[in-house]
């Protein structure tokens, strides 16, 4: 049944894990990770590993901060996942270019050949679930999905980018989710008027 103009999706009387965007999301994410998993269990690294690897293959330089925010990943579990891939000589910490205070994480190398190598194991895995869809099908929920990735995080920036997200660069969606700060209105002194004059 078809929402009358301009009102609202969701109703507190209707409303249910099942058609929640947010449930289905997070569920289908949590599941295609468990299968990922297990397609990786022949690899040198595992699934959460080459994400990793992935995210630093599309943006050479993230801060623990940023990799933490992407992967949903406390920063305790970040820290123990990049020593890890430190020690395999697939990452290496560096002092950012920008600010010689803060450590960024980058790819070597050898980083850059495991990443690559493993792809065509996510391809064969997404292919086989997008197989029941047509590619119309698939191509309609991806442009789907990157409008409301979008959304969301011109919601979290407060700004407004027309862009579509295909046209967008990946940085835009990579850097930390913090809440907006809201910015105090301003008061206008005791006995001015808005020309500054009583």
């Amino acid at each position: 049944m078809s929402q009358p103009p301009n009102q609202p999706y969701y109703a507190v009387e209707s409303f249910e894990p099942m058609r929640s965007l947010g449930f289905l999301i997070k569920r289908c994410g949590a599941l295609m990770a468990q299968i990922a998993e297990n397609e990786f269990h022949s690899q040198p690294i595992s699934f959460t590993q080459w994400i990793v690897l992935m995210k630093l293959r599309f943006h050479a330089h993230l801060s623990a901060t940023q990799l933490s925010e992407e992967i949903g990943h406390d920063m305790g579990a970040l820290t123990r996942l990049v020593d890890s891939l430190e020690r395999s000589g697939f990452v290496r910490r560096e002092r950012s270019q920008q600010d010689r205070r803060a450590v960024e994480i980058t790819l070597t190398a050898e980083g850059r050949r495991q990443v690559e190598g493993s792809i065509h194991i996510l391809v064969d895995m997404m292919n086989q679930l997008v197989e029941p869809f047509s590619s119309s099908e698939v191509d309609a929920l991806i442009a789907q999905m990157q409008r409301m990735l979008a959304h969301l995080q011109n919601h979290i920036d407060g700004v407004h980018d027309p862009r579509p997200a295909a046209e967008r660069p990946v940085s835009d969606f990579i850097k930390p989710t913090r809440p907006r700060r809201k910015v105090a209105a301003s008061r206008t002194p005791r006995g001015k008027g808005a020309g500054g004059n009583s």
